[in-house]
């Protein structure tokens, strides 16, 4: 049979059983291109995502979870670092850029033990009629003071009370920030008592986790309690990046 024939007839098969594939592909290059837009990054157009990632857990990190704490850093910020460190546990802070103002030195503090930092606002009072280009605005002004205070620019953004938007997501595609929200809420700022901070959290506890707390004074006593019972679950705790590595 002549060669050309065969190349023919073997350029058919592939494009009848591959077809539904390419037409797949090329549907995935259009919603792309339609989420996403030409914006201005050190004088050049680059194309930034609409819709960044949403992370809430990992369940595929085995026995990995991640603590992490909000609103920092403010006057219990040192406390729950001691405890973390008598722990020998990094986990993620996400801080407020107007705290960071307030208290630098707890900011580099932070990061000078090893923790690893998220951006959770300039104002912490986004709300749903916020507009993109305000929460471009806050957010942006967050990550200044906390890479001047600290000298790191921080990969995780965490809306304020978890709000996600579609500005939220937007302005953080832009500025290219994945969300980070949490799966397991300790809910130490409302509960009854301290028992219910560290049961809420060891009963909820699962593979990938991510659990919500915040520099409080009930959290600075229930903290070695909640480590001890993860520990003894057999959880290794890890800043929020590990858990997606």
């Amino acid at each position: 049979m002549c060669p050309k024939r065969l190349l023919k007839r073997d350029c058919e098969k592939f494009w009848a059983s591959h077809s539904l594939f390419f037409l797949f592909l090329f549907i995935g290059f259009l919603g792309w291109m339609y989420e996403a837009e030409a914006i201005e990054l050190h004088g050049e157009k680059v194309f930034a995502l609409h819709v960044p990632r949403l992370l809430r857990e990992n369940a595929r990190a085995g026995r990995k979870i991640a603590l992490t704490f909000d609103d920092v850093p403010n006057g219990h910020t040192r406390e729950i670092l001691a405890v973390l460190k008598e722990f020998e546990v990094r986990a993620t802070f996400f801080l407020i850029g107007a705290q960071v103002v307030r208290h630098p030195e707890l900011a580099r503090s932070i990061v000078a033990a090893g923790h690893e930092i998220g951006n959770h606002s300039f104002s912490h009072v986004l709300t749903r009629n916020c507009t993109e280009e305000a929460i471009l605005e806050d957010i942006a002004k967050a990550e200044k003071v906390i890479l001047e205070a600290t000298g790191c620019v921080p990969l995780y953004f965490r809306p304020p009370t978890g709000l996600v938007t579609q500005s939220v997501q937007r302005a953080c595609g832009k500025l290219g920030y994945s969300i980070v929200l949490w799966s397991v809420d300790s809910e130490d700022w409302k509960a009854e008592d301290d028992d219910a901070v560290i049961t809420r959290v060891l009963e909820n506890i699962r593979p990938g986790a991510i659990v919500l707390l915040h520099p409080l004074p009930r959290t600075v006593r229930v903290l070695p309690q909640i480590l001890r019972g993860l520990k003894r679950r057999g959880y290794e705790i890890v800043p929020v990046s590990a858990l997606f590595e």
